[in-house]
């Protein structure tokens, strides 16, 4: 949705976004090990026996289905229903330490474990004519696991900004403290230099350079301390680097149709490999969106509605 002058957008999520983040309740299911994932189901009312589409929304590190309810808004006034969830450990999800704002996973197989089970939850209460997944970071990397292993419904796969590597300084001498401090017992302590939360720089972020969007996740973090996430732990980061080490035997299983979105000025995941990973998929298509920071999906409202239009155009198969 094109909005005017950028302080346009505060109103807009008062008077848009959040009545619509609230239309639909939090509901909740047990993931692996119990673990208690937050989900919320946006539907449209049909007539019966005409089938919709489903966007299944997965955010990244961090993030929460509150922050992405502006995604889901442009899906669903689109006529598509919309799934969104938080990983386990963070946003409205069961957190995995006593303290909450520790970015820990207890097993990286769990995040598309519990994709899974709400998948299967979903599209046993629900038919869809076509589903498609947008995925974002760490998302993305969950989702290339849960498409690469797992049954699915899926049709057309979007993962923008794929977390497929560490932006590790110097690797050897990174991977070798990650693992002394699990050896030490210490995997659920911040990585060396990460800590509790901290809100945005609005002017300096490697996120995104939208003033007026960052303002408005640094607003839902300090309304809602309890959606806030710090840090990653070593454990954290060490199981991730499994999972993207894993990636040259995965990829190639997944048959739909995958698009890759690079954001060229991204800080926040190492892209050195993308191009050669992306070229794996069977029907991949990898594509550098010029300008963007990290977040595409939050970038400025030029850069943002043009890409939007891209993947409602790829999602339909044009």
């Amino acid at each position: 949705m094109m909005m005017s002058p950028q302080s346009d957008f505060s109103r807009f999520a008062l008077e848009r976004l959040l009545p619509f983040a609230y239309s639909a309740p939090i509901c909740y299911m047990a993931g692996a090990k119990g673990c208690r994932i937050a989900y919320r189901h946006y539907r449209h009312e049909r007539l019966p026996g005409r089938e919709g589409k489903l966007v299944v929304l997965v955010n990244g590190r961090a993030e929460n289905m509150l922050k992405w309810a502006e995604p889901a808004y442009e899906f669903y006034r689109r006529g598509c229903d919309v799934l969104l969830f938080d990983h386990r450990g963070q946003g409205y999800s069961q957190r995995l330490l006593k303290n909450g704002e520790k970015g820990y996973i207890d097993e990286f197989r769990y995040y598309a474990r519990d994709m899974d089970s709400l998948l299967r939850h979903i599209n046993g209460d629900y038919a869809y004519a076509r589903q498609y997944l947008l995925a974002h970071s760490l998302g993305a990397l969950i989702s290339t696991h849960y498409l690469a292993d797992y049954d699915h419904s899926i049709s057309r796969a979007l993962l923008s900004a794929p977390f497929y590597g560490v932006p590790l300084t110097r690797p050897l001498r990174d991977q070798a403290i990650i693992a002394l401090m699990l050896l030490l017992g210490r995997g659920k302590d911040y990585v060396i230099g990460k800590g509790p939360y901290k809100a945005a720089d609005i002017y300096h972020n490697p996120l995104s350079s939208d003033i007026e969007r960052i303002r408005w996740m640094n607003r839902i973090n300090r309304k809602y301390p309890e959606l806030r996430l710090g840090g990653p732990t070593f454990r954290w980061v060490h199981l991730c680097l499994q999972a993207i080490r894993r990636l040259p035997q995965l990829i190639p299983r997944i048959e739909i149709p995958v698009m890759i979105l690079q954001a060229e000025r991204d800080e926040i995941v190492s892209n050195k490999h993308l191009a050669e990973l992306s070229a794996l998929f069977p029907q991949g298509q990898h594509r550098l969106v010029a300008g963007a920071k990290h977040e595409i999906m939050f970038e400025g409202e030029s850069l943002r509605s043009r890409e939007l239009s891209r993947i409602f155009a790829y999602f339909e198969g044009e």
